[in-house]
């Protein structure tokens, strides 16, 4: 019906005006992209307590890096000074799960809403809707900031030459996802958010010969 558009998350149909934004990473993290018209207010209030609330107050990693924040200790070469073992292992599947919206709206901010019924989507949908179980094998890890600037930034990563996708946290918290995106990103996209400005860092794809620089990335998603 002409005026009418699919939650992301329940994809059921509602009038575009009652579908609310959605952002990308969460806003106390430095999230200020966001998807248009995008959830209704049902699923708006179950995901976000369930992910960008969870993520950004409750999971220890998370809060100790925004508490590092405030004291001045986010810098470049720096490293999560908050251990892994800050965080149990129900938390960090539930993290997971919060990174898993992250690159589930990436996804359709950068490729568009003709992504939503891609295997891929669907696969992340379920995992977001579903419940606690796992629908593949999860991956968290704490590592040095390989591919972010600083640990003063997030970085999205979905790579179709290694069928592989990740979710970067402050730098050093990675979390990560087995996909195929071949179909929807033949040669990847890598993209690096400020955690506190909400400013865009590199943006590259990758050729064959590695990552370049892209121009520029579509910020939005047209209604």
């Amino acid at each position: 019906m002409r005026g009418q558009r699919s939650c992301i998350y329940c994809r059921i149909d509602f009038r575009a005006a009652v579908l609310t934004a959605e952002p990308v990473l969460p806003a106390a993290l430095g999230g200020r992209l966001a998807l248009k018209r995008a959830v209704c207010p049902d699923c708006a209030a179950r995901v976000r307590e369930l992910t960008d609330d969870f993520l950004s107050t409750r999971f220890a990693l998370t809060a100790a890096a925004m508490a590092a924040r405030g004291r001045g200790k986010v810098r470049a070469g720096a490293t999560s000074d908050a251990p892994a073992s800050d965080a149990s292992a129900d938390d960090w599947r539930r993290a997971h799960r919060a990174a898993a919206k992250i690159l589930y709206c990436y996804l359709l901010l950068e490729l568009g809403q003709t992504v939503l019924s891609s295997a891929p989507s669907e696969t992340l949908r379920r995992h977001l809707m579903g419940g606690e179980s796992a629908l593949w094998p999860q991956r968290w890890e704490i590592t040095p900031p390989l591919h972010s600037p600083s640990p003063g930034w997030h970085v999205l990563m979905f790579d179709s030459a290694h069928s592989a996708a990740a979710v970067g946290l402050f730098g050093t918290i990675w979390f990560r996802f087995r996909l195929d995106l071949g179909a929807l990103a033949p040669h990847g996209r890598l993209v690096a958010f400020h955690a506190f400005k909400g400013a865009r860092g590199l943006a590259v794809l990758r050729s064959r010969r590695g990552w370049r620089h892209r121009s520029a990335v579509r910020w939005g998603w047209k209604v």
